[in-house]
């Protein structure tokens, strides 16, 4: 086989930005025409689906809530955030995946499982490792703790070191490392001090385009994505500073947040929180305007890039569009200057200016995430080290 892939969730059936990119991770593989088979986990009530295009050995992860992670991780030594991927059963499967595979290349798709590339180099000892990093997760964990405080602030500090210890331990392993944007890449070559290159993410871009541009009911905002504890300090803030402000020029003005929330939800007017959904189109086409109000860093954003492919007039904050090279009034509206607008009910209101971007921003997602052109960066990617080891050895 040319390829494994393990990775800590299942692709098959994605729900979120990991599984989404990780999903572009495999289908980049398959459409070079490459074997591939998969090693995934998966979680509590997921489903469990499969893929006819290739092999796959899926692995439920150890069950169990905060405080059985905390004592486990604290009795085995490692982060407790990552000690269920790390079962007897588990490793038994891996192993097992790996002998009858024997693959060329293994791609650790997260550093979360980088804890078995010792096992790859143990079967496959010629294998060519690539860790693949879909976060900067020194920066993620600084960020948790920062924010964390009272009782709970020892498990989180204790998770955090051990965490980035384990990320250095990573990319120290393995033989190549390939983030998710250039400035992650950037990020991570100034942490860790070796090469970095990096390799983007392609969509389901039929999903998306099929809905009309800018279609939607005019005064209706969408935010579809998972509410995890970073992302709920932002949605309190934007909640508090910048949708007061639409509710002033438009009373009847409305939110939809869909995706799991983790924690209490947050009270406001006009706001609705879904949970978890079926699809992410269902939710877009109900609203003009796509919300990205992310104030952290590191990551590729896919929110804003499924917003911009669904022909949704996208408001975000800089971190939100980080990385990309796209341009506010052209593919984006940047929320700190709509909010500073000298007549917010207007700008809202202009239909020609709203199509006009939501075109703009689809065009560039359709471009540049297509997966025939992150098919060709991998390939590139895939290619260079090959060809400069031939350099070297002659």
């Amino acid at each position: 086989m040319d390829v494994v892939l393990i990775s800590p969730v299942c692709p098959f059936n994605p729900h979120d930005g990991h599984t989404l990119a990780v999903l572009s991770d495999v289908n980049a593989v398959l459409d070079n025409g490459l074997t591939l088979g998969v090693i995934a986990f998966t979680y509590d009530d997921r489903e469990i689906l499969y893929s006819s295009a290739c092999p796959s050995r899926l692995i439920r992860a150890r069950a169990g809530g905060g405080a059985s992670r905390f004592l486990f991780g604290l009795l085995r030594g490692m982060a407790p955030s990552l000690e269920r991927l790390y079962t007897p059963d588990a490793a038994v499967q891996i192993r097992d995946a790996l002998i009858k595979w024997m693959p060329s290349v293994v791609i650790i798709d997260d550093a979360s499982v980088a804890g078995y590339v010792s096992l790859v180099r143990e079967i496959v000892p010629n294998a060519r490792v690539i860790l693949r990093s879909h976060n900067v997760m020194h920066d993620v964990r600084r960020e948790q703790l920062a924010a964390a405080s009272g009782p709970s602030r020892f498990a989180v500090q204790l998770d955090c070191q051990r965490y980035l210890a384990f990320e250095r331990q990573a990319v120290e392993n393995c033989d190549e490392h390939w983030s998710i944007t250039q400035a992650d890449a950037d990020r991570m070559v100034e942490l860790y001090g070796k090469p970095c290159r990096h390799l983007s993410v392609s969509l389901p871009l039929d999903r998306y385009t099929d809905l009309a541009l800018a279609s939607g009911q005019p005064n209706r905002f969408v935010h579809v994505g998972t509410i995890d504890f970073r992302r709920r300090s932002d949605l309190a803030s934007f909640l508090r500073l910048t949708w007061p402000q639409i509710l002033e020029a438009d009373g009847s003005a409305t939110l939809t947040v869909a995706g799991k929330v983790y924690g209490e939800t947050i009270p406001a007017r006009n706001v609705e929180y879904l949970g978890r959904v079926n699809r992410d189109t269902d939710i877009y086409q109900e609203g003009r305007f796509a919300l990205n109000f992310q104030n952290s860093t590191g990551g590729l954003k896919l929110k804003t890039l499924t917003s911009m492919a669904a022909g949704r007039v996208l408001i975000s904050t800089p971190h939100g569009v980080e990385g990309l090279p796209i341009v506010s009034g052209r593919h984006y509206w940047d929320m700190s200057a709509l909010r500073s607008g000298s007549s917010l009910k207007s700008i809202l209101s202009d239909n020609d200016s709203a199509k006009a971007t939501a075109e703009a921003g689809r065009e560039y997602v359709v471009t540049r995430h297509s997966r025939p052109a992150i098919a060709r960066q991998f390939q590139t990617l895939l290619n260079h080290n090959v060809n400069a080891a031939s350099c070297a050895a002659s």
